[in-house]
């Protein structure tokens, strides 16, 4: 079903049972007997919004929520805590998108991402692990993220510099 024809389900159906609460309230202010006004019950459930949908690493995870504006935002827990977060407006196949912290790095990986590699200062490398497209790796103490390394299933590897405050 499309964004559209779920939006409109919904505004009809938020319709349907705004109307009837309506007449109840009226034919009951009216002190008439109620007459079976139930004709929402017939029409369909609205449509749910895009379902979250949190991929555990451990005690970690990222959270992914879609949004009805097209923007897929995903949060990166470590532990019980939000470490960072991020969106996206499309993710192709071979494309990640991903957030650090000082804790943390995780993201959303393409299907054609086989790896997700993550640069430490200090000579350190870890490589994320990789789950329902979605990756997340916990930052060592003492290190910082310097770069953020995308491995698709070719063998091509492509660096993202991450700067700034870590």
């Amino acid at each position: 079903m499309s964004r559209r024809v779920g939006s409109r389900a919904l505004a009809v159906g938020s319709l349907a049972a705004a109307v009837t609460a309506g007449a109840a309230a009226v034919l009951s202010a009216l002190g008439s007997p109620a007459a079976d006004v139930s004709g929402a019950s017939a029409a369909p459930p609205p449509a749910p919004g895009p379902a979250t949908q949190s991929v555990s690493f451990g005690r970690s995870g990222v959270v992914v929520q879609p949004s009805t504006s097209g923007l897929t935002c995903f949060r990166v827990r470590h532990g019980g805590s939000t470490v960072a977060r991020s969106c996206t407006l499309q993710l192709g196949s071979n494309e990640i998108a991903y957030a650090s912290s000082r804790y943390a790095v995780g993201g959303l990986a393409g299907p054609d991402v086989s790896a997700v590699i993550v640069r430490l200062t200090q000579k350190g490398t870890v490589w994320a692990k990789l789950k329902r497209g979605a990756f997340y790796t916990d930052v060592p103490s003492g290190h910082n993220v310097r770069a953020v390394v995308k491995v698709l299933r070719d063998g091509t590897r492509t660096a993202f510099t991450v700067t700034g405050a870590r």
